[in-house]
């Protein structure tokens, strides 16, 4: 069991940093919206609250990307020219989420070169502040605003790394114990019916107690104990 979980563990860890992109920029963006008329604040949440969540969507739309691409000329030679891979390759680099409560915004966008991945979300901020009139109807009047510079950082953190690999090791741990069990299981009942057909028993009537044990129809003897 132990040396299932740590060669699991081993390639989790391998694999992670071998395929993953090696760095992860994140930033946040609060998305603002006002109004020249009187709106109740319950209104006013609401809509802002469809506007972050449209905004978040957007990032992943070929329009987005073209812009981004527009204001980072270099990040056109890291993609594939097929504009479906292009888009599936751009979806992987950014991630969102939302806090809509607070109408902010997520981004985490990953690279394999650090630079790059602080260009990438200098850019993305600069297009939802720039040109949301692209997504949302220009009379809603939205403002974005970054809320912190870009932090690059090492992907996946140490933390998550770490549990990664403590979760793969008791996975392969525990795989190895349900097939060792399993297999246990199996044999004792393959040795039952091989010392239960070299007896000749299945030959003569035998019937079963309530105990589980094997008994000789006609004499009441009994011929094997049952296993619990």
């Amino acid at each position: 069991m132990i040396l299932a979980g740590l060669f699991l563990a081993a390639v989790a860890f391998w694999g992670v940093m071998i395929f993953s992109p090696r760095y992860q920029s994140n930033f946040d963006v609060l998305v603002i919206q006002n109004s020249d008329e009187f709106v109740d604040s319950y209104t006013l949440a609401k809509s802002t609250e469809y506007v972050s969540r449209l905004l978040s969507e957007s990032v992943y739309t070929e329009t987005f990307l073209n812009k981004v691409i527009e204001s980072n000329p270099d990040m056109a030679k890291t993609l594939p020219l097929d504009r479906e891979d292009r888009m599936k390759a751009w979806g992987k680099t950014v991630r969102t989420s939302l806090n809509v409560e607070l109408g902010m915004a997520h981004f985490k966008v990953l690279s394999g070169n650090r630079e790059q991945a602080e260009k990438i979300s200098k850019s993305i901020a600069g297009v939802l502040a720039s040109n949301n009139n692209l997504f949302v109807s220009s009379s809603q009047k939205i403002e974005v605003r970054m809320l912190n510079a870009p932090i690059v950082k090492d992907n996946p953190g140490m933390g998550m790394l770490a549990l990664l690999v403590l979760a793969s090791f008791f996975v392969g741990a525990f795989l190895v114990f349900v097939f060792g069990f399993y297999g246990s299981m199996l044999g004792r009942k393959n040795s039952h019916n091989e010392i239960l057909t070299k007896d000749g028993i299945w030959n003569s009537k035998v019937a079963r107690d309530d105990k589980g044990n094997f008994i000789d129809a006609e004499t009441g003897e009994v011929v094997t104990y049952g296993r619990k």
